[in-house]
């Protein structure tokens, strides 16, 4: 070589001159670095950047205008790092060269490996030899050469896409999955990565060839295309294929369009606009089908009686300031089944809700107010089920604690009101007395309760909380029907309206003891209550609507009103005596216990009064001495947990009311158990039989990616499974796999299926490949 020379300001300014030439290459090479800068195809380092530049030798040849750089080069510019064994530079020609073993990481995380790159002045035009890039979503592409033009695409010659990490024993071993093509396009404007005359291999094996796909890259989250087909089946509706078609509308808006054929009831449409804004999102949703045949459902169906089907739903929620929210969710269908029948997503429950609210939370206070009603979906002509719902317009529950002691208690504010309406009776006619659930007509109610209480601790360590409360209620009520005399033993308080009100002044005493070992600690707490109120005012005459779940137990012990709701209020003088227990240990297990019993002392049991909804029938309440009412639980470090918990009959101590969980897990096995039972009243004026049930779920995982799971719920009564279901999962970092089978038990088959199967395959960056629905529910133990 001729007249070489070793200059530290040659050798400076030949290393900006190969590094820029260098990193604007790889800026070229990547659609990825037009997110860095403000305009499509500009791919030039920001001025001001200092270029840092390592390597064992530099050498600038005056005669031939080549800078040579060897020997570990390492280049430091911008937000670009490169690695390589020799970078040549030729200042006439304007090419560059970057040789051996050279390796590129990029401002947006993409690492790019190469033996030989080459690329012209402009840097928009080059091309590489056994190029691979990883992305940092842990996708990859490798291909023999690689070719850059226009500045913002990039094409890959025999090059090969996939998800799947290599093999850590033997990297040379194919992927399970990959997808091979003659031509991978890689767009900067479109940010797609376009797949011609591409083989799909699973193991190495082809099994499928692809003609063309487009997919988008990494950085893109939302494309327009066509998403992946699923494939459904149905005993009613036959052997379906959906192809969706999703719109990226704008940077806030999109949309999916989604078509499904059905063997025997002809082209299902959906439609889902989606819009986000700055302080909330907006959902819409249609679908409908003009059924080709009716008659394949039960006759005398809504499914079979109507021909042309639809639904239309808007859900949106808004934060009109961090602690304020506004919102909806609401359904409007052809007929009272048909979402349930197609399965249109996020409304196909049995029950579907549609609500109007508006929510406030701070930290000592809570406000919701809110309309809504109830669809129930089946398959009944009459829709009678549905007429007998109640349309709450509004309802409104406002808590607040008060930041200020006051007389050195803690103050407390509850308002609960509602207004409703029906369109038919919901009445049980079994038996005498009846049991109304819900009257036709008007009904509506505003209450108010203020509660004092303040907690004083004696020397010897006796706890006393002095408690005083205070509420009104006032009763609109506008019923169709009243109830019959003949058929309701109690009194009924008419249409019109009713104001009420009640006091309450109580004592809680509590003597918590604390015991300790030298490997446990355990608290014993003797709790005694008592509450002097006068009688409840038109006790069970007014229409319960919100006190009907009432049931008494180990956690309502204790409680000032028992009553689930507004509707009832708790009177006269009560006394609640229990124990309660808790326990630790040094090797981590944890216990607890409560045991006790309620006594009415004087004025008007609430609980033996008559009740339109017999809400209190059976309630172990009754008489002036309870039932015995109690819970123990357990639970282990390593996993195991017990919790069981009954109401005890005073007089001959029968379990009237049993409920048992058990459960374990750990990072490998799963399994919980539910024993509930509820014993028929006596008297049994309505014939009602035993109620037994139980529950079950289990999932172990066999290996690092693979998981089995089953759950199921057998009726001891009637000695049948109310649903069952299995099923397995394969999922590991570029591929999921799972299979599921479901039977819900249906004594009156009126709906389009009472069991499913569903398979999905998911293929990472790909798409999932879907038949008949999301089976991932279907494993899970709170399904």
């Amino acid at each position: 070589m001729a007249g070489v020379r070793r200059s530290r300001v040659h050798a400076f300014a030949s290393a900006l001159c190969a590094g820029a030439a260098f990193c604007a290459l790889f800026a070229a090479a990547s659609p990825e670095a037009t997110a860095q800068t403000a305009t499509p195809g500009d791919f030039s380092i920001p001025e001001g950047q200092k270029l840092l530049l390592a390597s064992d030798e530099l050498i600038y040849n005056n005669d031939t205008g080549v800078v040579i750089a060897t020997g570990g080069v390492q280049i430091d510019y911008g937000s670009y790092k490169l690695v390589a064994d020799r970078v040549e530079y030729d200042q006439n020609t304007g090419r560059m060269r970057a040789i051996g073993s050279v390796e590129m990481i990029e401002p947006n995380g993409n690492r790019i490996y190469a033996d030989d790159l080459d690329v012209t002045d402009d840097f928009a035009d080059g091309f590489v030899n056994a190029l691979r890039i990883e992305t940092p979503d842990n996708t990859r592409i490798a291909a023999e050469s690689a070719e850059r033009s226009g500045g913002v695409q990039t094409t890959f010659n025999n090059g090969v896409y996939t998800a799947c990490e290599p093999c850590r024993e033997n990297p040379e071993r194919a992927p399970f999955w990959q997808v091979k093509a003659e031509r991978v396009i890689q767009n900067g404007e479109t940010k797609t990565i376009r797949l011609e005359r591409a083989r799909f291999e699973l193991f190495g094996m082809p099994i499928a060839y692809l003609p063309y796909l487009e997919i988008p890259d990494h950085t893109q989250k939302r494309k327009t295309g066509f998403l992946s087909p699923s494939f459904r089946t149905s005993e009613n509706l036959g052997y379906g294929v959906s192809v969706p078609f999703y719109v990226a509308i704008s940077p806030h808006m999109d949309a999916t369009f989604t078509g499904t054929g059905y063997t025997k009831q002809g082209f299902l449409a959906e439609a889902e606009f989606r819009q986000k804004f700055a302080n909330g999102e907006h959902t819409l949703r249609m679908a409908g089908i003009s059924q080709l045949k009716p008659g394949q459902f039960a006759a005398g169906t809504s499914d079979a009686m109507e021909d042309e089907r639809g639904m239309i739903a808007s859900r949106g929620q808004f934060r009109i300031n961090p602690r304020w929210t506004f919102g909806w969710d609401v359904m409007a269908q052809s007929d009272n089944n048909f979402s349930r029948t197609y399965g249109i997503e996020g409304y196909s429950a049995s029950t579907q809700k549609s609500e109007i609210y508006l929510t406030g939370i701070s930290n000592r206070s809570y406000f919701d107010l809110r309309t809504y009603r109830f669809d129930i979906q089946d398959a009944t002509l009459t829709n009678a089920a549905e007429r007998q719902q109640a349309f709450v317009h509004p309802s409104l529950d406002y808590q607040r604690t008060f930041s200020e002691p006051v007389a050195g208690g803690e103050l407390a504010l509850n308002v609960n009101g509602y207004s409703l309406s029906r369109k038919a009776n919901d009445f049980n006619t079994l038996g005498v007395p009846f049991r109304y659930k819900g009257f036709a007509g008007d009904n509506s109610r505003l209450s108010a309760e203020l509660e004092w209480r303040k907690t004083l601790t004696t020397m010897n360590g006796l706890r006393l909380t002095p408690i005083f409360a205070a509420r009104g209620d006032l009763n609109s009520v506008d019923v169709d029907t009243p109830p019959n005399p003949a058929n309701y033993n109690g009194t009924f308080a008419g249409n019109g309206s009713h104001a009420r009100g009640m006091v309450t002044a109580g004592l809680e005493a509590s003597y918590p003891v604390l015991m300790t070992t030298e490997n446990s600690s355990h608290v014993i707490e003797p709790i005694a209550q008592v509450f002097v109120r006068p009688d409840e005012r038109l006790a069970g005459g007014i229409p319960n609507e919100d006190a009907q779940s009432f049931v008494f137990d180990a956690t309502s012990l204790f409680e000032r009103d028992k009553f689930s709701g507004f509707d009832r209020t708790e009177g006269g003088t009560r006394a609640n005596v229990g124990i309660r227990y808790t326990g630790t240990y040094a090797n981590g297990l944890t216990t607890h216990a409560t045991f006790g019993q309620s006594y009415h002392l004087a004025g008007l049991n609430s609980f033996a009064t008559p009740d339109l909804s017999q809400a209190t029938r059976n309630s172990g309440l009754e008489e002036d001495v309870s039932d015995f009412v109690g819970a123990v639980g357990l639970a282990t470090s390593n996993g195991l947990s017990f919790a069981a918990s009954a109401r005890f009959d005073k007089d001959d101590f029968r379990a009237e009311r049993t409920d048992v969980r058990a459960g374990y897990g750990n990072s490998r096995l799963s399994l919980s158990t539910t024993y509930s039972e509820i014993k028929a009243p006596r008297p049994n004026t309505f014939g009602e039989p035993d109620r037994r049930e139980v529950t079950g779920f289990a999932s172990l995982k066999l290996h690092e990616y693979w998981k089995v799971a089953a759950t199921a719920s057998y009726d001891l009564v009637d000695k049948k499974f109310n649903r069952h279901a299995f099923g397995i999962l394969y999922e590991d970092e570029c591929f999921a796999f799972s299979i599921a089978y479901e039977d819900i038990r249906d004594d009156f088959n009126t709906e389009g299926r009472d069991w499913k199967v569903g398979a999905r395959l998911s293929f990472r960056t790909l798409g999932d490949f879907d038949a008949g629905g999301d089976v991932s529910a279907l494993l899970n133990p709170s399904f």
